[in-house]
């Protein structure tokens, strides 16, 4: 059986090994690079996880220290991508899917412009639910100093810098930039920091505030956005501060409208797509949905460590499938 797989990330390479190791012939189009999404993660990231549980389908992440950083990881999956030999199209955008299970096409473009076709008898989706940043929807959030992605502390230095939001993401961009001479002023809608912030750093992050060190409102919102300044409802009452870049780190979904332009049913308040949760087929026969966006917005639901693991439900789903199909029928058996 011939696969196409939409999307480079781990969880699509994996489930490309898992496939292939079955039997199948297997192509991956990652509209990027390898592993695409996380060209936009932080350049200094280091992962929560252990090695140990970011490994893929056996082969080892070798690194001397427990934890990978994104340098790390992203060479990993060239290695994975050598080792297990998978034919990965990088710089193909996926325009579209026609035909119907056994009978797909899946429609591309190249980093040249060139319109390349490919014929499947299935389809996987593994896009990742990082591509589409959570819109404030504010006056002033396409401005060009406003970005929804952080990259590293050093394009700050001596500037004021506004950080939006109070997760993981928008904590850790606050200490480093704070640390690598930036004036941070930091903006989040509740009260206090969720527990899910790491550990290590929400006793840094309070006491930062506390010191005056890192300039804390919470409870806010931010109202607007202008070149030199934003504005804030803090308090009941609205207040503008001098600014120079704004990051607003609000979160990311899962990218709906592409997954509705293949025809994949999408609940409009979780984002999950809908699926066979024992197969993970969606509701177009024959596409299947893996990696983190199978849950939606519920983006601490699923992680690399567990969708890792989703090939091998294809895998048996698939078995099972042609199990079935070369069952004979129970009138056939009767008339024997």
């Amino acid at each position: 059986m011939k696969i196409c797989i939409i999307g480079g990330g781990p969880a699509g390479l994996s489930t490309a090994d898992h496939l292939q190791s079955d039997g199948h012939e297997v192509v991956v189009f990652e509209k990027g690079p390898i592993a695409g999404n996380m060209i936009d993660y932080p350049v200094y990231m280091t992962w929560f996880s252990t090695k140990e549980l970011l490994e893929l389908n056996g082969l080892p992440l070798t690194i001397p220290q427990d934890k990978p950083t994104r340098r790390d990881y992203l060479h990993y999956l060239t290695r994975f991508v050598q080792a297990k030999e998978i034919d990965v199209r990088t710089y193909h955008t996926v325009t579209g899917v026609s035909g119907e299970k056994g009978d797909f096409e899946v429609h591309t473009v190249d980093n040249h412009g060139a319109e390349v076709s490919e014929p499947c008898d299935i389809v996987i989706v593994a896009i990742g639910a990082f591509e589409c940043a959570n819109m404030m929807n504010i006056p002033g959030e396409d401005l060009p100093k406003v970005s929804h992605y952080y990259r590293e502390p050093h394009l700050y230095h001596g500037q004021k810098v506004l950080v939006i939001g109070g997760k993981n993401s928008a904590v850790e961009a606050a200490l480093e930039i704070w640390r690598n001479g930036g004036q941070v002023t930091l903006s989040y809608r509740r009260t206090d920091f969720p527990d899910s912030v790491k550990y290590w750093m929400l006793p840094d992050i309070a006491n930062r505030i506390k010191n005056g060190e890192i300039t804390g409102y919470l409870p806010s919102e931010v109202v607007s956005i202008q070149p030199d300044s934003v504005t804030l409802l803090y308090e009941g009452k609205e207040i503008t501060i001098e600014n120079d870049f704004v990051l607003a780190l609000t979160g990311y979904q899962p990218n709906t409208e592409f997954l509705n332009h293949l025809g994949i049913e999408i609940d409009p308040e979780s984002k999950r797509p809908n699926l066979n949760p024992d197969t993970y087929e969606s509701n177009v026969l024959g596409m299947y949905v893996v990696g983190v966006i199978q849950a939606g917005n519920i983006s601490s639901e699923i992680f690399i460590e567990n969708s890792r693991h989703h090939g091998e439900v294809i895998v048996r789903a698939l078995r099972d499938q042609s199990a079935n199909s070369m069952k004979p029928e129970l009138s056939e058996i009767s008339t024997r």
